[in-house]
């Protein structure tokens, strides 16, 4: 177990490095959101069999320019924090819509919630939550990774909080137009 977290450690270095360094090659193609985001939620439903994930999509959403491989990532990495922050009866929930030229994918649960003061921290490397470090395993590096890659493809990523109601943490990409 304790080999295991270093590797992840060690993994999730490396890529924030690289993506640091802008040494990742993105490949950016025109995706359907709705495959993007069924297959991270069927990775966190295998991962996480007990955990109710809700997608709901609108019809028609125009495609994103994504690598969705890294995207991917971005989404697994969301939801396997919302399971992880939440309680274990609370569904974690995926909605996406469109901005503007931009579509915005959301994840929320029902968990503690972030403190205000910690709502900008959460994106920084190696920054864990107060009153989760010793609660919830982890890095530290998955938010900031994941602010990386959404950053490296032309979007924002962000968090909305109340504590003792949850969070939801909404990141854009730049759609695909006819």
């Amino acid at each position: 177990e304790e080999s295991d977290r270093l590797n992840h450690l060690i993994e999730q270095a490396v890529e924030m490095a690289q993506l640091d360094a802008h040494k990742v090659q993105l490949n950016i193609q025109p995706q359907p959101v709705g495959s993007v985001i069924d297959a991270a939620a069927a990775e966190c439903r295998a991962t996480y069999p007990a955990r109710e994930i809700r997608v709901s999509l609108a019809r028609n959403l125009p495609n994103i320019r994504a690598d969705a491989a890294w995207i991917h990532k971005v989404l697994v990495n969301l939801l396997g924090n919302a399971v992880k922050y939440s309680a274990a009866d609370q569904p974690v929930f995926v909605s996406a819509e469109v901005h503007g030229d931009l579509l915005a994918i959301s994840v929320a649960d029902r968990g503690a919630g972030i403190d205000p003061l910690e709502q900008g921290m959460v994106f920084d490397k190696f920054y864990r939550g107060q009153g989760q470090r010793n609660r919830v395993s982890g890095t530290g590096m998955g938010l900031a990774i994941s602010r990386a890659i959404v950053n490296a493809h032309g979007g924002t990523i962000g968090v909305t909080s109340q504590l003792g109601h949850g969070s939801v943490f909404t990141f854009t990409l730049p759609i695909v137009r006819p």
